[in-house]
């Protein structure tokens, strides 16, 4: 257990040696109007191949189990380059988890996987304001960029935790030519969001964060059942226990090649997140709400809705 706490402490700080880069992005980050500190915590959702709706899935926001609800915690700068334009970098701890026993489709119900796992991610995005209040008190912003993130799938059987990667439970070590998935993978966060101004150095924001990972074993799951022999002989009879715990009454359900998983489809996350925000310091003509100089006019009279 310390291993692999020790393990998971190492990969964190890697992903924070990743957002010290970020940071010292000077083209961006010299010309900030303003530097705000952020602070938040989040519900978290996974989107995989365990669980989700009643019909095929699709790893979209209708597979979602709310059942399966974890949380996530974050901390970030943003970066104010003007009233429209700001580059915010992330770190996030978040939990994920998806069973079968909380799908009604019975394909996906009688496979009977279940998986949790930590993340560790760092992102950096590009912040867009596309719409502020005319008390100059709230604004609607959207977002995207990329992210590297560090995950580990493990089950319970038996009472027992059960680090997944470790087993091949889908031929991982028993096929010749079939290596075990990384750990480590790149995303790319996309989402929304509103702020909502306390203070002249202070405000909050209230956003769905969503990314694309760019692996389908986040959950363990992808591809299709593999005969239970050679995982016995590769990596023992738990790693077969674990690769098919299937409860089904459908006849051959995991006879060797049977669906197991969806490989078309790379796992999915996201956060719907609350933030504090608070201004570290103001450059030249800069504010802590909605950064950059004051606008000297409008459009026929009425303020922009972004300006540049």
């Amino acid at each position: 257990m310390f291993k692999n706490q020790l393990k998971e402490t190492i990969m964190f700080c890697k992903l924070y040696k990743c957002v010290i880069l970020i940071l010292m992005l000077g083209p961006f980050t010299s010309r900030a109007q303003s530097i705000d500190f952020i602070a938040g915590a989040s519900t978290s959702h996974f989107l995989g191949d365990l669980g989700g709706k009643f019909t095929l899935g699709t790893n979209d926001i209708s597979d979602l189990d709310l059942p399966s609800t974890r949380y996530a915690i974050t901390a970030g700068v943003r970066f104010n380059l003007n009233r429209t334009f700001s580059i915010r970098t992330n770190l996030w701890y978040a939990r994920v988890a998806g069973s079968d026993k909380y799908t009604k489709n019975r394909e996906r119900r009688g496979r009977n996987l279940n998986f949790f796992s930590s993340i560790y991610e760092a992102d950096a995005v590009l912040e867009m304001n596309i719409w502020r209040s005319q008390d100059r008190k709230k604004i609607f912003y959207v977002f995207g960029g990329v992210g590297y993130l560090h995950f580990n799938p493990k089950t319970r059987m038996n009472g027992q935790v059960y680090e997944l990667r470790d087993y091949g439970t889908e031929g991982q070590y028993a096929i010749a030519g079939k290596s075990p998935y990384a750990l480590t993978t790149m995303c790319f966060p996309i989402g929304f969001g509103y702020k909502f101004k306390l203070s002249k150095r202070e405000f909050l924001t209230v956003e769905v964060n969503s990314r694309k990972s760019q692996t389908d074993y986040i959950d363990d799951v992808s591809t299709r059942y593999v005969d239970a022999n050679l995982l016995t002989a590769a990596k023992g009879p738990t790693a077969a226990a674990l690769a098919d715990r299937n409860i089904s009454d459908i006849p051959g359900f995991s006879d060797p090649g049977s669906i197991r998983g969806d490989p078309k489809d790379m796992d999915s996350y996201f956060f719907f997140s609350f933030s504090y925000n608070i201004t570290l310091g103001v450059g030249k003509g800069g504010y802590s709400f909605g950064s950059g100089r004051r606008p000297r006019g409008g459009i026929n009279g009425k303020r922009k809705c972004f300006e540049f």
